[in-house]
């Protein structure tokens, strides 16, 4: 009898065994990392960047490593008259079936954010085997010449790129990540704007990116680097903030996890300019629309929990009078930041804050009345922004450095 069990065990290992033929084998997928899009209708170029297995393994460099002869990844491009059969047309060139659930980022050219993204979009979400939560940048260039350029000391240069967002997210919150169906959310609401992070190669000279000998140097002149969110009224790309304006948006969007903030101290001595850095652990903020008699006003509550973590400040922080100026100043800092982003946002006359969606929950009846005159709304929309910070930790001396060794110098 244990004989006979035995044997009907291993016949149906090998019944389910035999029924797995039809399954597409590891080695014969090729893993994407990253994609890029160029192009507008009728001209599509999508761009691959396929993880090479072998040049993974040890010895190699690992996913963190600079090691090895062979680069972790190949790049390359194919052509089409919409962006699925330009992605078809890879099998006439790769040996390999695309495999897109492991895609960290898809990077969109800049000539074609400027030409509009429905048809992406449209892609994306119309298809099983692309993922609407993939993360979305903008290149300020070709999306497959960035894509072809390396990100030491990783060996996944899209793995790369999806790190320093989730990085730049968790400690700066300059450019709010954003996923394919958050974009597809915004554009499609009554907001009808989004802001999408760019990526930049920044540096001086010709030096390139695109070979695995920058892992044999200590430094390069040239780097891929987030250095502006592009904005999008619609489909179509309008304009680029800077680095501060982004964080403003960061702020009011209630986007903003970590940062830290450095403002002048206006207590100078001999007219020498010193700073303090505030590093903000805990921020929640609050945006509300509330209608006047003549226009809207939003209404900020900002809350903020962090800590001193450098100063050269004259102000004596182990008492509480000091402690209180410093509070006002970072509530300046903040409040100032918020103000310069939304005198932006009024400029571009564009609704990056979802703001048009609060008023419609809120104000049903006058939204019916007012969506069509929306952007003049915008426009004539006041702010009113309440800051309010806790400094929780001064940091472990009372008194600044400079200020307890200035005796000293004195004599």
């Amino acid at each position: 009898m244990r004989r006979l069990g035995v044997i009907s065990v291993l016949l149906l290992i090998g019944l389910w065994l035999s029924g797995c033929g039809n399954q597409t084998e590891l080695n014969e997928l090729g893993i994407i990392s990253a994609t890029g899009v160029d192009g507008t209708e009728g001209n599509w170029t999508v761009t691959y960047q396929i993880i090479i297995p072998s040049a993974m393994s040890s010895g190699a460099g690992g996913s963190g490593g600079g090691g090895g002869s062979q680069s972790a990844v190949h790049t390359f491009s194919t052509e089409g008259k919409t962006i699925r059969e330009a992605i078809d047309v890879s099998n006439l060139e790769n040996p390999r079936k695309l495999y897109f659930a492991h895609n960290n980022v898809l990077l969109i050219g800049k000539e074609t954010a400027n030409a509009g993204i429905n048809e992406i979009v449209d892609s994306y979400l119309r298809n099983f085997d692309s993922r609407e939560t993939v993360k979305v940048m903008v290149a300020d260039q070709e999306a497959r010449d960035l894509l072809k350029q390396l990100v030491p000391p990783e060996r996944l240069p899209g793995v790369a790129l999806a790190k320093i967002l989730k990085k730049d997210s968790q400690m700066g919150s300059f450019f709010p990540t954003i996923t394919m169906y958050e974009i597809a959310q915004r554009i499609s609401s009554e907001t009808g704007a989004v802001g999408i992070p760019e990526v930049s190669m920044v540096g001086s000279g010709d030096e390139k990116l695109d070979s695995i000998e920058v892992f044999q140097k200590t430094s390069s002149k040239v780097k891929l680097k987030l250095s502006g969110l592009s904005v999008f009224k619609g489909s179509k790309r309008i304009a680029t903030l800077n680095r501060m304006e982004s964080q403003g948006i960061s702020w009011l969007d209630n986007k903003m996890n970590s940062s830290t903030l450095s403002f002048e101290d206006p207590n100078t001595k001999d007219g020498v300019k010193s700073f303090t850095a505030f590093q903000v652990h805990i921020a929640k903020v609050k945006t509300t629309p509330v209608k006047g008699p003549l226009h809207y006003t939003l209404n900020v509550k900002v809350r903020v929990n962090g800590e001193i973590v450098e100063s050269a400040s004259q102000e004596d922080i182990s008492k509480t009078e000091g402690i209180n100026k410093m509070q006002q100043l970072v509530n300046k800092q903040i409040e100032a930041q918020i103000q310069d982003s939304w005198k932006t946002i009024q400029k571009l006359n564009v609704d990056l804050l979802g703001i048009a969606n609060k008023v419609h929950r809120k104000y049903p009846k006058d939204w019916n009345k007012i969506k069509g005159s929306w952007s003049d709304e915008l426009a004539r929309m006041d702010i009113k922004i309440d800051v309010q910070t806790i400094i929780s930790r001064p940091g472990l001396f009372q008194k600044s450095f400079t200020k307890q060794v200035e005796p000293e110098t004195d004599n």
